[in-house]
C-alpha cells in the first residue's frame, strides 16, 4: 500500500491540536521488541509530514480556536507504518481550554471510534473524566464529562470538537480496526438545528457489560488469579459491547500489584487485533509505563517498559501475558476488527 495516508491522519490528532500547544518528548521513549514481529510494535508517534500550506492552516485554526490546550502526541498507527495495520492515534491532553472547534464535520468511508479516559479520579472514580468535552455527532451536541468510547459508523456525520477544559492529563484517542485505507475525510456542511436530539446517544459507551463475564467465569478467574500469586488490582473501565455494530474494543486499568504466572494462554485468532499499554508518567516523561508486562508474540517473549502500541495480524499466536509489577497505574486495552471475540487456543509453545 502506498504511503499517501497520513498526511491528514485523523485531522483532529495532526491539524488541530498545533505545535504550539506540544510538549517535547525525548527519543528515550523508544522501546524495543524481539522476534519476527519486532516491527510490529508501535513506541512513538510519527508526524505527518505537512506542505506550507496545511502548516499555515494550521497555525491559523490553532488562534481561531484560542486554545490553551498543551498535549502530547503518543502513539499512532497506520498501514505506512505496518503493512495491514488500521490507523490508531493516542493523544495526551494535559491542560488548558479551549473556545473554538478542533475539525470541521465530516464522515467516513469506514466504521470509526473515538475515545476519552480521565485520570483524575484514580482507583476511588475511575470514570471520572477530569475535564469537559463538547462532542457532535450526527448535528447533535453531547457534553462528556466521564470516560467513554464513541462508536461512529461508516457515512454518519461527527464532529466538531471542543476541549472545553482540561482540568487533569485526559487520554484522547480514535481508529477504524476494521479498515486499512486511507484516512479520507468527506467535509459535510454543519448546522446546529438538531443540537437538543439524542437520536446518536445510543453509540456512546460510559461502562463495561457486566453480563459479558459470568459468576462461574468470575469465581475460575479468581482461583487462578490466586494460583499465580497474583495481587494485581484492577478494574474493567470501558468496552462496547451493549452498542450494536461497535467492533471490539476493552480497556481496563491496571492499578498496582505483581503475579508469578501468566493471566492469558497463547491463542490466535482469524481477525487482527491491537494491544495497547500506556503509562501514566506524566506530562515530563509520558512514555514511561512504571510498570513491566510479559507479552508474547510469535512465540517470541518481549518484556514491555514504555508505553506501546502492538499490531498482531491475523492467526498470528500471541500470548502468554503477565504483569509482573505494576508500580505505577497502567491503561491496557485490545481492540480487534470484530464486534465479537472468539479464540483458538495455539499449540505453539514460547521460546
Amino acid at each position: 500500500m502506498q504511503p499517501k495516508y497520513r498526511r491528514v491522519a485523523f485531522a483532529v490528532l495532526a491539524l488541530f491540536l498545533g505545535s504550539a500547544g506540544l510538549v517535547a518528548v525525548s527519543k528515550r521513549a523508544i522501546g524495543k521488541a524481539e522476534g519476527p514481529y519486532a516491527n510490529n510494535f508501535i513506541w512513538d508517534y510519527q508526524m505527518p509530514k505537512l506542505t506550507p500550506e496545511q502548516e499555515a492552516q494550521r497555525k491559523a485554526d490553532r488562534l481561531k480556536q484560542q486554545t490553551t490546550v498543551e498535549s502530547t502526541r503518543l502513539l499512532n498507527m497506520n498501514p505506512s507504518r505496518i503493512e495491514g495495520a488500521p490507523y490508531m492515534d493516542f493523544v495526551w491532553l494535559w491542560k488548558g481550554d479551549a473556545k473554538g472547534y478542533n475539525e470541521k464535520q465530516h464522515y467516513h468511508e469506514f466504521d470509526e471510534f473515538i475515545g476519552f479516559i480521565g485520570t483524575k479520579g484514580g482507583q476511588k472514580d475511575p470514570h471520572d473524566l477530569g475535564g469537559e468535552m463538547e462532542v457532535w455527532l450526527g448535528g447533535e451536541k453531547y457534553s462528556i464529562t466521564k470516560d467513554c468510547l464513541i462508536y461512529i459508523p461508516r457515512r454518519m456525520n461527527h464532529c466538531p470538537i471542543r476541549f472545553v477544559r482540561i482540568d487533569a492529563p485526559i487520554l484522547f484517542f480514535s481508529g477504524a480496526p476494521g479498515s486499512s485505507v486511507s484516512y479520507k475525510p468527506i467535509m459535510t456542511e454543519f448546522n446546529e438545528d438538531k443540537a437538543a436530539e439524542r437520536n446518536y446517544a445510543k453509540y456512546i459507551s460510559y461502562d463495561v457489560d457486566y453480563k459479558k463475564i459470568s459468576p462461574e467465569a468470575q469465581k475460575r478467574s479468581a482461583e487462578a488469579k490466586k494460583k499465580r500469586s497474583s495481587t494485581i488490582e484492577a478494574i474493567r473501565l470501558l468496552d462496547a459491547d451493549n452498542v450494536e455494530g461497535a467492533p471490539y474494543l476493552d480497556f481496563v486499568w491496571l492499578w498496582k500489584g505483581t503475579e508469578k504466572g501468566p493471566n492469558h494462554p497463547e491463542h490466535r485468532h482469524e481477525w487482527a487485533e491491537i494491544f495497547g499499554f500506556i503509562g501514566t508518567g506524566g506530562q515530563q516523561d509520558p512514555y514511561n509505563l512504571g510498570s513491566e508486562i510479559e507479552l508474547y508474540v510469535g512465540g517470541v517473549k518481549n518484556l514491555i517498559t514504555r508505553s506501546c502500541l502492538i499490531y498482531i495480524p491475523p492467526n498470528v499466536a500471541h500470548c502468554p501475558m503477565q504483569f509482573n509489577r505494576i508500580d505505577s497505574p497502567v491503561l491496557t486495552f485490545t481492540i480487534g476488527a470484530t464486534p465479537k471475540y472468539t479464540l483458538k487456543v495455539s499449540e505453539m509453545q514460547p521460546k
